[in-house]
């Protein structure tokens, strides 16, 4: 892990920077970046890259398995940035039903930066709840790191309701958290809009139609993400 870190050390001169602008203004961000050259999705996949590095190593004390660091970290990573590719297929797929003619390298690339902002949010809104479990739920927080730890989430459902009652309120707090995330999400939306240069209910269908084309893919995702923590 020694060495991940040093790498990112080195990238967040960039990273830091990068990660500000398209968090203040995420399609004008995308808008900069986006136009075509290949040099462009290299520096998309370099900041998804070290969000995810960051993600991983946040979520590192709850790893599910006996596996070591990298291990886990190269498994579920490759997992990630399958489900980005096929979601950018997805996109242009409901894109291009709507009208959109932008081609897939940049719905590719605005997903790379969008889901590597959107990790770093997710993390934070993670370690809220961990941190209201362990400051002032302690049970609570044993039988979380128990349920995660041995992949048994029925363990949970025959807690008692007190023990419970300590993950609920941590849930909720979670949920605060990731609210802007998720309001971030729906501004950066217009990103895509902007590219495919397509009216407001055209953008609206085609989230629709992403919401549904991706159903099968999220189910994907979960069930292969249980295999690989169950190994």
């Amino acid at each position: 892990m020694k060495d991940l870190l040093e790498k990112i050390l080195s990238y967040l001169p960039v990273y830091i920077p990068d990660l500000v602008r398209i968090v203040s203004g995420p399609k004008r961000f995308v808008a900069e970046r986006n136009k075509g050259s290949e040099g462009d999705l290299i520096k998309a996949f370099t900041f998804l890259g070290i969000s995810m590095s960051i993600f991983f190593i946040l979520q590192a004390p709850l790893a599910a398995t006996g596996r070591d660091f990298f291990t886990d970290t190269a498994s579920h990573g490759i997992q990630y940035l399958f489900f980005i590719v096929a979601f950018s297929a997805v996109l242009r797929l409901s894109w291009n039903i709507v009208g959109g003619k932008a081609n897939y390298q940049r719905y590719l690339l605005t997903s790379c930066y969008y889901a590597g902002a959107t990790s770093i949010g997710l993390a934070i809104a993670g370690l809220c709840f961990i941190g209201v479990l362990r400051v002032f739920y302690r049970e609570s927080y044993a039988l979380f790191v128990k349920a995660v730890t041995t992949v048994d989430p029925l363990g949970v459902s025959r807690a008692e309701p007190k023990v419970l009652r300590g993950i609920v309120v941590a849930f909720i707090v979670f949920l605060i958290v990731s609210v802007p995330t998720l309001v971030w999400g729906i501004i950066g939306w217009g990103a895509y809009r902007e590219f495919d240069q397509l009216s407001r209910p055209r953008s609206g269908l085609a989230l629709f139609l992403t919401i549904l084309f991706s159903l099968p893919l999220v189910v994907a995702e979960f069930v292969i993400a249980f295999g690989l923590t169950a190994l």
